[in-house]
């Protein structure tokens, strides 16, 4: 009698295990679909998609330097892939690359200094969703 007991609480306990486990991993696959459309940080650089047309973000960019007080050194626009170069206050090198994407999609890519500076890019970031009138995420 004790020795099924036993049977039914381990059997009880590694249900539980095995549940909690699915559990873990469902709220994980939840959490990627909700960073979907978040910033990504690679390698010093902070990229962001943006639901606009090309030419929209680029002059949002532009815009949002120059209420960052950012001076603009080089700037080129394409339909398809633009890039913007400016420098800080404090002559630190910012570049801005946008890349269009399909269904009116754009990406943009900001790096401040040589290695990054994960702040200031999302700070740049959010000036540019405040311009396209996106709302901010969480």
């Amino acid at each position: 009698m004790q020795r099924q007991w036993r049977l039914k609480l381990a059997a009880v306990l590694l249900t539980l295990t095995m549940a909690a486990g699915c559990a873990a991993t469902m709220l994980m696959g939840l959490g990627g679909v909700a960073a979907l459309g978040s910033y990504k940080w690679v390698e010093g650089t902070m990229e962001k998609d943006y639901p606009k047309p090309m030419q929209e973000t680029y002059n949002a960019a532009l815009e949002a330097a120059k209420k960052l007080n950012l001076k603009i050194t080089a700037q080129q626009y394409t339909p398809s892939q633009s890039h913007i170069e400016a420098v800080t206050q404090d002559n630190t090198a910012v570049k801005v690359d946008l890349i269009a994407r399909p269904n009116e999609i754009t990406t943009v890519k900001i790096r401040f200094g040589m290695m990054g500076n994960a702040d200031w890019s999302a700070y740049y970031h959010r000036q540019i969703m405040k311009i396209l009138q996106i709302p901010d995420q969480p």
